[in-house]
């Protein structure tokens, strides 16, 4: 612990809470360090052998993340492999160890609907995602527009198609939507109490930040509650060791609500702790002993507490006064889908049939592509939905970087090779010399596979990306 923190200094008020807390174990708390890089292979575009052939053609040293089978613990990210075009396509994504454990406690399936309550910035909406085989009904929320950007983003490189994205607060769904999803996970915001390096730098930690962000997350709990079905499941994690966001949440939930806290499937994981027992002269029920928490020590996972609770009764629900409102999608005999379909095919050689168990919605711009299961999209806080397909360019249709990875060989006109050198320049700085000619698209082409879309025009080709992507050329043979 630092010496020179101030009696009355946030930091120093967090230091007397962790050794208050801990006892004995605060000095090991307060030792640890960050939680190693992990990563989550997305098998709704790699397969788990085909991410472990690339990461051993890399040479990078992993081990198998103790729950997850599509997870993996990197002893080192000498790349790092965020500089590869595996990543760029969106085939894994940096995701922590403890992070992966509320979807594997929430069992998601194909076919459900689900929703993630405060989704961003969205590693947890994707694993949901991926568990649900793109299927069913995945609808995403956060309640802060600024951070649903990223989440979008992240959705889209995943290639994810099932998921409405919403930016509605999270205590409106037990009213706007009782009894409608069969599992919900509930993600809280916390004070990230997980590790000490990490914390210790942040501002805003008191007690009395404690006691406000619980109330927070005690109202999202209840309208999870609500809105789930009758023997449906949540699960409430945070990634935080305080009681007071976690076992006090959870006991004052069971008190007054129709839930059950079941036993996790990973109870037996050697690294996983049951819930507090007591806390601060208040014993909480002997049913928190099935909550699991980890802490930083010995294994340096970020501290997480998770909890799966099973509604076993229904609530009575107060009528709101503005009802949710939905629109409907559009299937692919539609009539305003045919002319789309068309220009699809003659610009992109795209046939009409793969799009036939697909719905869609389209506006003036853009068209996005969603799982069959969305009958209709929700109007209030409605920000996206399925996979952004195509862009209205002029009277043509033009892909997307998303897209075209996702249709893969089903797009077969316009290819681009680019060679080795031109490829790493062009995401280098994101846009190198074209020959002059009129506006023109092409699906950028590595290998037999599209992985962008290019524009041409001025004498340039131009890549839209979200950064510049700096690609070790090391990586780029077990690309081709």
């Amino acid at each position: 612990m630092p010496d020179t923190l101030n009696s009355h200094t946030p930091a120093a008020e967090l230091s007397a809470y962790v050794e208050a807390l801990l006892g004995a174990q605060a000095g090991a708390f307060m030792a640890s360090g960050l939680e190693p890089p992990a990563i989550r292979l997305n098998t709704l575009k790699i397969s788990r052998d085909a991410c472990l052939e690339k990461l051993h053609a890399w040479r990078i040293s992993c081990v198998p993340h103790p729950l997850n089978p599509d997870g993996w613990i990197l002893e080192e990210d000498r790349l790092p492999l965020s500089h590869t075009l595996a990543f760029f396509r969106g085939e894994f994504f940096y995701q922590g160890v403890s992070s992966q454990l509320p979807v594997i406690a929430l069992a998601p399936r194909p076919g459900e609907t689900v929703l993630d309550m405060c989704a961003a910035p969205g590693s947890k909406s994707n694993q949901i995602a991926a568990a649900m085989a793109n299927s069913g009904r995945l609808w995403v929320n956060d309640a802060s527009t600024r951070r649903l950007q990223a989440l979008m983003a992240n959705l889209t490189a995943a290639g994810v198609r099932n998921e409405v994205v919403t930016a509605l607060p999270g205590q409106l769904f037990g009213r706007l939507l009782p009894e409608y999803f069969d599992r919900v996970l509930v993600d809280a915001p916390c004070s990230a109490l997980g590790n000490w390096p990490k914390r210790i730098h942040k501002a805003h930690w008191s007690r009395a930040y404690l006691k406000k962000i619980s109330y927070l997350q005690e109202q999202l709990l209840i309208s999870a509650i609500k809105t789930v079905k009758t023997g449906g499941i949540i699960v409430y994690s945070t990634c935080s060791i305080c009681p007071e966001e976690d076992e006090a949440v959870i006991a004052r939930i069971l008190a007054r609500y129709p839930v059950e806290l079941e036993p996790l499937p990973f109870a037996d994981a050697p690294f996983l702790r049951p819930g507090f027992p007591a806390y601060e002269q208040q014993a909480f029920p002997a049913a928190l002993q099935r909550a699991g928490r980890v802490f930083p020590f010995p294994l340096p996972y970020e501290g997480f507490f998770v909890a799966r609770l099973r509604k076993t009764a229904a609530l009575p629900i107060r009528p709101v006064n503005e009802p949710l409102s939905f629109s409907p999608t559009l299937t692919a005999g539609d009539p305003e889908m045919m002319p789309i379909f068309e220009n699809l095919r003659a610009h992109w050689g795209i046939e009409p049939a793969i799009f036939q168990d697909s719905r869609f919605l389209v506006n003036k711009h853009r068209l996005w592509m969603m799982d069959r299961a969305w009958l209709e999209t929700p109007d209030r806080g409605f920000m996206m939905a399925g996979l952004p397909l195509a862009q209205r360019k002029s009277h043509a249709w033009r892909l997307l970087n998303a897209s075209v990875q996702v249709l893969g060989a089903e797009v077969r006109k316009r290819h681009l090779q680019l060679e080795e050198e031109i490829l790493l320049q062009l995401f280098a700085q994101g846009e190198i010399a074209a020959p002059q000619g009129p506006l023109a698209y092409h699906a950028l082409m590595v290998g037999e596979r599209p992985i962008a879309i290019l524009s041409q025009a001025d004498g340039r080709y131009k890549i839209h990306l979200p950064h510049h992507f700096h690609i070790d050329p090391e990586t780029l043979t077990a690309e081709r």
